[in-house]
């Protein structure tokens, strides 16, 4: 089983809130208090997104809530960051030192900080940035009533990026908490407008996972 699956196991656990509870007790206080910092700005960055780039405001949202193409690529993304072998921008975040940090499911496994997000940019490639990151669908764009939806959610200090076609637009409403996790949509298709242009994937994803 790979990191990512064992987490979302947990994660999807009756128990898991009891298991953070814990987790926190025991955690040394310092990282702790860095790493809700670093949750807490990545939150008014979501906020921030949120407000200026959607319709939708950012809401509280749990693991079940999220299909399963995103709570696996994110988790994925998270793991390979909290392991040491995500690829970085040059400021090097590392998750033992917890600061924002964004990343997207068109870039498996690449991490970087807010200030190097244009890293993860599609500028350039505008047939990549209609392309649905849950099932690999080729968008026509919103003239054709085809066009993409960017999204992104928050876990701790991870905020990560996404776009769906209409099928495979997540609801992200959720019906309670789970720690530090906010979701944010905008609320008409973009074309291959993003609230973050994309950048070229490393790797073609084509299918996502699903549940």
């Amino acid at each position: 089983m790979t990191p990512a699956l064992a987490l979302e196991r947990l994660m999807l656990h009756p128990s898991y809130d009891r298991f953070v509870q814990r987790a926190r007790q025991i955690a040394p206080v310092a990282l702790l208090d860095q790493a809700d910092a670093a949750a807490t700005d990545a939150h008014r960055i979501i906020a921030d997104v949120a407000v200026r780039l959607s319709d939708n405001p950012a809401r509280p949202t749990t693991a079940g809530d999220l299909p399963g193409w995103l709570r696996l690529s994110l988790l994925d993304t998270l793991t390979a960051f909290a392991d040491g072998w995500a690829t970085t921008c040059r400021h090097n975040p590392a998750a033992d030192r917890p600061s924002p940090v964004v990343g997207a499911a068109w870039k498996p496994h690449m991490v970087v900080c807010p200030t190097c997000v244009h890293l993860l940019s599609l500028r350039h490639d505008a047939a990549a940035d209609a392309v649905c990151d849950g099932c690999g669908h080729q968008c026509a764009g919103p003239e054709h009533g085809d066009g993409i939806y960017p999204g992104m959610v928050q876990l701790g200090p991870l905020l990560y990026q996404y776009g769906t076609c209409g099928g495979c637009r997540p609801d992200a409403a959720g019906s309670g908490t789970l720690s530090a996790t906010e979701a944010a949509e905008q609320g008409t298709p973009r074309g291959t407008g993003r609230v973050t242009p994309r950048g070229s994937r490393g790797r073609s994803r084509g299918k996502g996972r699903q549940r």
